[in-house]
């Protein structure tokens, strides 16, 4: 454990050149067996309170706060820090559930996502108030069962009061069904109010207008249709951030087909996906094989037909499009492979500038830079323009690699693999240093270029780390504005001559905006 908080250290170092001091790390186990333990993120807020999730069966403590035994279930809590690593509160959520993503806003408002698998979560916040996650059930075999899994969106306040809760449905078809309907959120994006969702889902989701893609065979006995299977599909809505109501799908992705189990129909979808929000416009960005479909709530369906060859050598092409654009999807081919075991994935996409720093997972062909073949799964990196979604530069990993998380702090990014760390420069993806390391890190978070959060696993151990920062990209901003190259606003778009106290809105000769306390 002692080589593991040194090497973390010694990461947490790289974030930043100018890094004040080594901050603060709490380890706490709220599990009694590691294969309970999941649901591990964190969030950050503008004044560096750190957010931290986690499942938990047992009683633990954290600093002041106890966390009472959920009598057996395995549940989900929500653990608030200050900017000192202070334990403030804890909101717990008592039930089978999960937790996929959070994000915090400027005031620390903190957002919530995950899926549930029991027929009622309780939610309780720091004024004692319970809310109710429920699922759908059915009658099976005399027995009532749960029907599908539900997500949940929760909003809560920063003295960890559960402001509003909402949860998305899914369904499976009518008839004889044997499969299993889930929303799986993967991401959260605040921005002007709304509060973007992506998600994967299974069965057909009629709030947002999802229909569901299913494996399919026809019952002789009976001549009707049965369903023994849902193929899975990808998607991205929205609510309002005031209150979690209005949800809307903006976009989709699906198997172009329902696959018939008798003639071995293809069971094709993405086996990614991740967006950002850039100029108002929610942008996507996925793998696909087969054929598959991005529908667009306002611009209608948009097709594509990836390369499949015998013997199972398929393509998995990265798609990048606009939300109310699809038609002109950028496509990043890549060539065949026979490998079926193949994880691909998007560990997240973050607007930077006027670019998009996407990381994730790849095998066989590099869709992004086809003159690169790996024999194993390598994590990569690339910077994306925005406006014509032309590759600025993209790095793939030599060594066998998964990647796990990504941030991009000032100047820098930094890639986690499950290997290793490697710290790029934001401009042309020149790497400033690797360090390897015997631990992955789950999910980390940064606001504003300053305060940092990294979470991972150890054991029955979550150690969540959050280093006190002065970044070199903020700093090269106030320089830049002393020398005229910046003009300096408050948040009212007033032009000042210099930062004042409070939040500053920094813009940069090339156009970038940054905010600064």
């Amino acid at each position: 454990m002692k080589k593991i908080l040194l090497v973390l250290v010694a990461f947490l170092a790289t974030v930043s050149v100018s890094a004040q001091n080594e901050g603060w790390q709490k380890s706490f186990a709220p599990v009694a067996n590691a294969d309970d333990l999941a649901g591990v993120h964190t969030a950050v807020a503008g004044d560096g309170s750190v957010y931290t999730s986690s499942t938990y069966n047992q009683a633990f403590t954290v600093g002041d706060i106890t966390v009472a035994d959920p009598e057996g279930l395995t549940s989900s809590c929500i653990l608030k820090f200050d900017k000192d690593g202070n334990a403030k509160w804890v909101v717990t959520l008592a039930g089978k559930c999960k937790i996929y993503a959070m994000t915090a806003d400027a005031d620390g408002t903190l957002y919530v996502a995950g899926s549930s698998s029991d027929e009622k979560v309780i939610a309780t916040g720091t004024d004692g108030k319970h809310y109710e996650i429920v699922n759908p059930t059915k009658e099976e075999w005399g027995d009532i069962v749960v029907a599908g899994q539900s997500a949940f969106l929760i909003k809560i306040s920063a003295g960890g009061v559960v402001e509003n809760l909402t949860t998305i449905e899914p369904a499976g078809p009518e008839g004889t069904y044997i499969g299993e309907a889930f929303i799986r959120p993967n991401k959260l994006v605040y921005d002007n109010g709304i509060l973007y969702v992506s998600c994967f889902y299974q069965g057909s989701v009629s709030t947002l207008g999802w229909e569901g893609r299913y494996v399919t065979y026809l019952d002789f006995d009976t001549f009707e249709t049965c369903y023994v299977g849902d193929i899975i599909g990808a998607g991205l809505f929205y609510v309002s951030a005031s209150d979690l109501s209005g949800q809307k799908g903006l976009a989709n992705v699906y198997a172009t087909t329902d696959a018939d189990l008798l003639d071995d129909g293809l069971q094709c979808g993405p086996d990614a996906f991740d967006f950002v929000v850039y100029g108002g416009v929610p942008r996507v960005a996925f793998i696909g094989w087969g054929n598959v479909t991005l529908n667009s709530t306002n611009a209608g369906p948009q097709s594509f037909q990836f390369e499949m060859k015998e013997n199972s050598n398929n393509e998995h092409a990265l798609v990048l499009a606009a939300v109310n654009a699809p038609s002109n999807a950028i496509i990043f081919h890549a060539a065949p492979h026979d490998k079926i075991s193949t994880s691909y994935n998007l560990v997240d996409a973050t607007i930077a500038g006027d670019n998009c720093i996407l990381g994730g997972t790849f095998y066989g062909n590099f869709p992004l830079d086809n003159t690169v073949t790996k024999e194993v799964n390598s994590s990569f990196v690339a910077s994306i323009k925005m406006s014509d979604c032309s590759v600025n530069w993209a790095k793939a990993n030599d060594e066998e690699s998964q990647a796990t998380c990504m941030i991009v702090t000032g100047e820098e990014i930094h890639a986690s693999t499950d290997k290793a760390t490697y710290v790029f420069k934001t401009a042309n993806g020149e790497l400033k240093s690797e360090q390897t390391m015997n631990q992955s890190f789950n999910d980390a978070d940064c606001y504003n270029d300053k305060y940092v959060s990294t979470i991972y696993t150890n054991g029955t151990n979550v150690v969540v780390f959050s280093p006190k920062m002065n970044p070199s990209g903020i700093e090269a901003i106030k320089a830049a504005a002393k020398t005229g190259a910046a003009k300096i606003y408050n948040m009212n778009g007033v032009e000042l001559s210099a930062p004042q106290k409070g939040l500053n809105i920094i813009k940069t000769a090339e156009g970038t905006k940054k905010m600064m306390k």
